[in-house]
């Protein structure tokens, strides 16, 4: 049976991840700018602090919490007596931190230690777990599990950042992940989760179907065959389906498909035909027609510039 949450998440490809430590002290206040190609977090170490959101309802909190802000929509962090905001970019200049050690900034008043940090996936890949998560998601210590080693996690992880020992990189990019399913994870499990596609997870029904295309993407799936998996008729499975995930069946699984393709190409020497049967497509020209509809350009093409990039970043 196929584990989609790992599925997806292995296949969507981190790009980045930066981690520090902040120890703020009231009063302050720091806007973060708006970077949609990030996922942010922040867990309260120490302390406590106000998360607002635009549009959203300011969340508290306390420490051992943990908030991540999906789309890396701009926010605001502040204590409770919340003054104006001054920018990020302003706050590092005024502190002078360079990266190494804290962020040191604010009054003289109570101190909120915070570990922050954000993830970067491929602009390329997106998936409607991720699209359909709300503005701000807000773990509490009090409502579940003991969330101190996410917290010893991301020190780690900024520890690891901060100092770049030999295979930095890696640690950072695998601890990334598993914080990120973590968060996923326990999304699912509270109420809120059934208004995004991380309820067609707890939905047994649905989850049938996923765990069948995430299973065997190059089987040759109809609306026929998937509705059979989710036991349901094809009509009640269409309208179910997408109202969970906000895309209907077949336009899913070729998203899928395509998410799978750029993987392959980018991380593996596959050759193109193989990567185009190996996601159900027996003929290469109308596998090129549909990746290049999804990428802007045809799989051979991508996969050289993706090269051409990488040599570039490398020097």
């Amino acid at each position: 049976m196929a584990d989609v949450l790992s599925d997806v998440m292995n296949t969507l490809q981190l790009e980045s991840s930066v981690y520090f430590r902040a120890e703020l002290s009231a009063p302050f206040s720091i806007e973060v700018p708006e970077d949609a190609s990030v996922v942010r977090f922040h867990v309260a170490s120490q302390g406590s602090f106000i998360v607002s959101v635009e549009s959203e309802p300011p969340v508290e909190v306390s420490a051992g919490d943990l908030v991540l802000i999906p789309h890396g929509r701009r926010h605001i962090l502040a204590d409770a007596s919340g003054p104006d905001p001054s920018s990020l970019s302003a706050v590092l200049e005024s502190s002078s931190f360079d990266g190494d050690g804290p962020l040191v900034y604010g009054g003289d008043g109570a101190q909120t230690t915070l570990v922050c940090g954000h993830v970067g996936f491929s602009t390329e890949l997106t998936h409607p777990f991720i699209e359909t998560l709300p503005a701000i998601l807000h773990l509490r210590k009090s409502e579940g599990p003991d969330y101190s080693w996410v917290e010893k996690m991301l020190e780690f992880a900024e520890h690891e950042s901060r100092r770049q020992p030999t295979g930095w990189e890696g640690v950072v990019e695998r601890l990334s992940q598993i914080l990120f399913v973590y968060v996923l994870r326990a999304h699912m499990e509270k109420d809120e989760a059934t208004s995004g596609a991380l309820g067609a997870l707890a939905d047994p029904q649905l989850a049938a179907a996923l765990q069948a295309i995430h299973g065997d993407p190059a089987h040759e799936w109809s609306l026929d065959t998937l509705a059979q998996r989710a036991g349901m008729s094809r009509s009640v499975f269409v309208r179910r389906f997408t109202a969970a995930t906000g895309v209907a069946p077949m336009k899913y699984l070729t998203r899928w498909r395509m998410s799978r393709a750029n993987f392959l190409l980018a991380k593996t020497t596959t050759s193109v035909g193989d990567v185009a049967s190996s996601v159900g497509y027996a003929s290469e020209a109308a596998f090129n027609r549909v990746f290049k509809e999804h990428f802007e350009a045809p799989p051979a093409t991508f996969r050289k510039q993706l090269r051409a990039r990488e040599a570039a970043a490398a020097g």
